[in-house]
């Protein structure tokens, strides 16, 4: 495991459509962008933030989450989700997370919690 230091940036991007709203994810009855589905965009921006910095074998795992969903977005809104790595403490890192439409309004925020694992080992002990 390399050297991680807060202040590492990333981010992911979606297009808000049929297969990720609040319907979609069984989350809500609305066509909306789902919950779940911007959580699932703030972690994918955790993990672009410290890909680079992982030796072979190793990845990460989510394990703590906190965030508001404050705005809705409709169909067709460009959502985009960003992490800043804020605490390194040791194997655990953690991340403040936040996600704009493409008017720039912020539609929801927070912190995400991820350990680095090794992801045999991690897979051994899930299977037993």
């Amino acid at each position: 495991m390399k050297d991680f230091t807060p202040n590492m940036k990333s981010e992911a991007i979606t297009v808000v459509n049929s297969t990720n709203t609040a319907v979609a994810a069984g989350s809500g009855s609305l066509p909306v962008f789902g919950t779940p589905m911007m959580i699932a965009l703030m972690e994918e921006a955790t993990c672009n933030a410290v890909a680079p910095l992982l030796d072979e074998g190793e990845t990460t795992v989510g394990t703590k989450i906190s965030v508001t969903h404050d705005k809705a977005s409709s169909t067709g809104t460009t959502i985009t989700a960003f992490a800043e790595l804020v605490e390194v403490d040791g194997r655990k890192l953690v991340f403040s997370v936040s996600a704009k439409d493409d008017k720039g309004d912020i539609i929801g925020k927070g912190t995400i919690e991820r350990f680095v694992v090794i992801s045999e080992k991690f897979m051994k002990r899930v299977n037993g």
